[in-house]
């Protein structure tokens, strides 16, 4: 069986801080994958592993059968979970200096997405609002015809309208030999579009299942599940 990115026994260190203890899975095309965990779990870490904006420790990780490397990356489009131009570009010269830059970028489709939204190109980044911020980099990033797509807490700044809307556009353009990893605390808006989902926690992987799967066997949604698995007892710790 083919699969599209491959995790073996990773670790990440930042000194003597263990933040990703032997991490592995699988993961097919043709999927949409949830990474969720509570915050500094670990999820913004194996995201940046596997853009190649960090190294791992240990371990291996490949993405279409390559290591991690310059053949990767140029498959990979990465959304970060920061902003990644300065704000007083405008929005035509940031569009036309990202696809400049990648050589899978989509000028139609990015130019659609631009429209239904409707931005005013002539515009200058600081005149955005967070939200529609992270919509033109979450527009930049799915404008390119990539093999894996690498989404940072893409919603966390959008309103609820808007986040269907783009909920909406990530299933319209999915393409079946393709990856999407979402990195998202927001289940709720994403679970109808998910196939699986990664939880990460103290460092280590708790569970990798398809959503279908997580509901037969508990009964539970996935937001339901997630919240019973991380649930804190104030009195006595984590409730494990």
């Amino acid at each position: 069986m083919s699969y599209n990115v491959v995790a073996d026994n990773l670790v990440k260190k930042y000194g003597s801080k263990l933040v990703l203890d032997k991490i592995s899975f699988k993961i097919k095309s043709g999927r949409i994958v949830g990474l969720v965990s509570p915050n500094g779990s670990g999820k913004t870490t194996l995201i940046k592993l596997m853009a190649d904006f960090l190294t791992a420790d240990e371990g291996t990780l490949t993405i279409a059968g390559k290591k991690i490397g310059p053949e990767t990356k140029a498959i990979t489009s990465y959304l970060p979970d920061h902003d990644i131009f300065s704000k007083n570009c405008k929005l035509s010269d940031t569009i036309k200096f990202y696809g400049s830059y990648y050589k899978d970028f989509n000028e139609e489709k990015c130019q659609n997405y631009i429209k239904r939204f409707k931005f005013d190109t002539n515009a200058k980044l600081t005149s955005l609002s967070k939200g529609q911020t992270e919509i033109l980099f979450l527009i930049l990033t799915l404008s390119r015809d990539a093999k894996l797509f690498l989404l940072d807490e893409p919603l966390a700044s959008v309103d609820p309208i808007n986040r269907e809307v783009i909920i909406t556009t990530i299933l319209k353009e999915f393409k079946e030999d393709s990856t999407i990893i979402i990195s998202t605390h927001l289940l709720n808006d994403v679970e109808m579009i998910l196939d699986e989902v990664i939880m990460l926690k103290d460092s280590t992987l708790l569970c990798h299942k398809s959503v279908e799967e997580i509901r037969e066997e508990t009964g539970k949604s996935l937001n339901d599940f997630f919240k019973d698995s991380f649930r804190i007892d104030w009195f006595g710790g984590d409730n494990k």
